[in-house]
């Protein structure tokens, strides 16, 4: 090599190391800078280090730190190219954790990525944190994800020099909520918003919905009376019945509210087996299709469970073997919730037993506590005006939150805002076929939100259809494995468009039905 080549090797070595170690610096100094001041969200920092690239993501400082009283966080920075976006990622269940894997996908497209703990530490399976603790409460409810989002823009800016371009939210579940949360009482933190499956009502879904659903199978003496067994069955006469609705028989039903199967036409007329149902179980069937009622008949809570979402219903509605259904296990994360959260008095006083609940007294006690974390407010005024995007896409087979919640809410949002065509020029619902909470089921659960609000926001192309994949290897429930987009064609075995509702795809009747390019939209 000539001397000329040596030293540009050189100059280029310690070019190279001199950004390496700038990277470490800016980093470290994140570590002794005072956040404290930061308005509404007094925040420390506990650590900050450079996590090398590997896996699929980025070179990224990590930043970890508090926001008083006790919100935990983890921020991650791309050290070498930043998209000049901010995402923040929902968490699950009763949160507690920082599940920051869950925003991979984001931070593989150079996004800084933050996460937090919900302002306690926890499984996400555990409700002792709220006992007698308002303030844990309170930054559960509401209080938590605005803080972090404020705190993360300021992070964000002291690191790179710049404010975000644009901010984002995406969350599923609990994560969903935290969506809705925002654009209903924060409206002006986030550019977009992801809200998927959420818990728009926390109190009726834990209580009106999953301990219907599980009360639903037992006999006055509290024995069961659905085997899980039957479940099958019950799913093959809906498919068989409805299937063909979309022009495909394929075992996903685009829209389950167009079947007209009813669980009498399964009725046996002679000697009971697995294949028919007796009077009994009829009963069953038909109120976890209808949704929580008061002993007037009258309905307490939005939805029920979907036609063709009976494979879901074991163990959390039918357990085996003469057990009581998961959802009503007292020290389950059910049981804990109604002790702890559901009602403004913690304790073990009335309705704090699933197995006790009473559904005339019970329900009109949890309005005290509707304030803290419900998030169906339909006036979105505020978000439509700041020029803000929403999207919200919930499975048809959900058992933990009733996909009929997210209808509900969004007819109810449409009323209010102006009819269909003026809300879907900022809020749009996607109802998945055949997909379980959050992901799984027998519908196609991989689609990529992300992409979609972008767009929306950022050039103005509102999402007309969503492409959703059926994996080959199917999520767990967990999420795992993570999907990066875009996904490689070796990932799915048939692809489909989801319409924004009210609309539904069906096949055209031309080409290869597992090509998204076969379907058209019934609007």
């Amino acid at each position: 090599m000539s001397r000329l080549g040596i030293a540009f090797s050189l100059c280029i070595l310690v070019w190279s190391q001199s950004v390496a170690a700038q990277t470490t610096e800016s980093c470290a100094a994140l570590r002794v800078q005072d956040f404290t001041g930061i308005t509404d969200a007094p925040t420390a920092i506990t650590g900050a280090v450079v996590v090398p690239a590997g896996e699929g993501l980025p070179e990224y400082c990590r930043v970890r730190g508090a926001i008083a009283p006790a919100i935990a966080f983890e921020l991650r920075l791309p050290t070498q190219t930043w998209n000049e976006k901010f995402l923040m990622q929902g968490c699950g269940g009763m949160c507690g954790i920082i599940n920051m894997a869950a925003g991979e996908d984001a931070l593989a497209r150079n996004y800084a990525v933050i996460n937090q703990n919900m302002g306690h530490d926890s499984q996400p399976f555990v409700a002792t944190w709220a006992y007698n603790n308002l303030q844990a409460e309170i930054d559960f409810g509401y209080r938590s994800t605005h803080v972090t989002a404020v705190a993360a823009k300021v992070l964000v800016e002291a690191y790179y020099g710049k404010a975000p371009e644009y901010s984002y939210f995406k969350g599923c579940s609990t994560g969903g909520r935290q969506a809705m949360v925002q654009a209903q009482r924060f409206p002006w933190d986030f550019d977009g918003i992801i809200a998927g499956a959420p818990v728009l009502n926390e109190i009726g879904d834990g209580l009106l919905h999953l301990v219907w659903s599980g009360r639903a199978n037992l006999d006055e003496d509290g024995q069961p009376i659905l085997s899980p067994t039957k479940l099958p069955h019950i799913r093959n006469a809906v498919l068989a019945a409805c299937d063909a609705n979309d022009g495909v028989e394929d075992g996903v039903l685009q829209d389950p509210r167009t079947c007209t199967w009813q669980p009498k036409d399964m009725q046996c007329s002679g000697s009971v087996t697995d294949t028919c149902l007796t009077a009994d179980e009829v009963g069953v069937v038909e109120r976890i299709y209808a949704g929580a009622h008061n002993s007037k008949g009258e309905r307490i809570f939005p939805g029920g469970m979907s036609k063709g979402s009976e494979y879901e219903w074991t163990p959390a509605f039918v357990a085996a073997d003469g057990a009581n259904p998961l959802v009503l296990n007292p020290n389950g994360m059910i049981g804990q919730f109604s002790r702890y959260l559901a009602f403004w008095e913690d304790g073990n006083g009335p309705g704090s037993d699933p197995l006790t609940f009473d559904w005339d007294r019970d329900p009109p006690r949890l309005a005290l506590t509707e304030a803290l974390y419900n998030a169906q407010n339909p006036d979105l005024r505020k978000f439509r005006d700041a020029g803000n995007k929403l999207v919200l896409y919930h499975g048809w087979d959900d058992l933990e939150i009733p996909p009929g919640l997210s209808v509900d809410y969004y007819e109810t949002a449409a009323k209010t805002m102006g009819g269909y065509d003026a809300t879907q020029e900022f809020f749009r619902l996607f109802m998945i076929p055949s997909v379980a909470h959050c992901r799984r089921g027998a519908g196609a659960d991989a689609f990529d939100t992300i992409s979609a609000i972008e767009a929306w926001v950022e050039t103005g192309k509102a999402p007309d259809e969503l492409t959703t994949y059926h994996l080959k290897k199917p999520q767990a429930y967990n999420g795992l494995p993570r999907i990066r987009f875009p996904i490689s064609n070796d990932e799915f075995d048939w692809s489909r468009p989801a319409y924004p509702y009210p609309a539904s795809a069906t096949w055209s009747g031309e080409g290869d039905w597992k090509e998204a390019e076969s379907w058209v939209s019934t609007d």
